[in-house]
């Protein structure tokens, strides 16, 4: 059986400029214009390419330029926030740079996450029944939760419905600077991470309820008379 699509090409340096180049144009153009009028040739233009054909030459078709345009803005996110993590001293520093990094990636990458919303609401990846996965963006809060309650640094709660509960506070961000361009970044990641920090804190005067300190009630109560 014939096909259209072309075989992958291993791409040099130069190659990878131009990948670069065409990836740029086509977030700027899903962005501004929309799924059904991101068309090659709207992306060829956008790139100063004098034709769709200087595209597939290195992309199979839309849908390739589609999903390396969903990896690597995952990709660049997920990496802003292993950053952020790396030296946190505990789980509520952790709990905290996570916010920050994933909120302060959203505005410095406007027009990529605007690409990344419209392509989750209208398109499919190839093989997937969605655009794309964003587990790795929603992990590492949720092991952040759990090792802050195992640790008895956090209250009982359920890692994952928390999670759930910031990763859609944080993605919220997209809404708001679309409303208002003029938002105050600063002053929405404090909210955020104040209104978290007091979501997950051990009440004061109350003891902690992680692990360790259910481990120890357990063995206090066999050890009555």
């Amino acid at each position: 059986m014939r096909t259209n699509k072309r075989p992958v090409r291993r791409p040099s340096a130069v190659g990878e400029v131009r990948r670069r180049q065409i990836i740029d144009a086509a977030v700027t153009v899903l962005a501004r214009d929309g799924l059904s009028r991101t068309s090659l040739s709207r992306v060829a233009e956008e790139a100063g390419l004098s034709s769709p054909g200087l595209i597939t030459y290195h992309f199979a078709d839309k849908d390739d330029v589609l999903v390396q345009l969903t990896e690597d803005l995952l990709a660049t996110c997920a990496a802003a926030i292993e950053e952020a993590l790396r030296d946190a001293p505990d789980a509520m520093s952790e709990l905290l740079a996570y916010i920050d990094a994933f909120v302060r990636f959203q505005d410095q990458h406007r027009d990529g996450v605007r690409a990344l919303w419209r392509l989750a609401s209208s398109w499919k990846a190839p093989g997937r029944t969605d655009a794309f996965d964003a587990r790795a963006l929603a992990g590492p809060v949720e092991e952040i939760l759990r090792r802050g309650v195992d640790s008895g640094e956090f209250r009982e709660l359920n890692p994952a419905w928390v999670a759930q509960s910031v990763q859609c506070s944080v993605e919220g961000f997209h809404e708001l600077f679309c409303a208002d361009p003029r938002i105050d970044t600063d002053a929405f990641v404090r909210e955020l991470q104040e209104l978290y920090r007091r979501a997950v804190e051990v009440e004061k005067g109350g003891a902690p309820r992680g692990r360790a300190s259910r481990g120890r009630a357990t063995e206090e109560r066999t050890q009555r008379p």
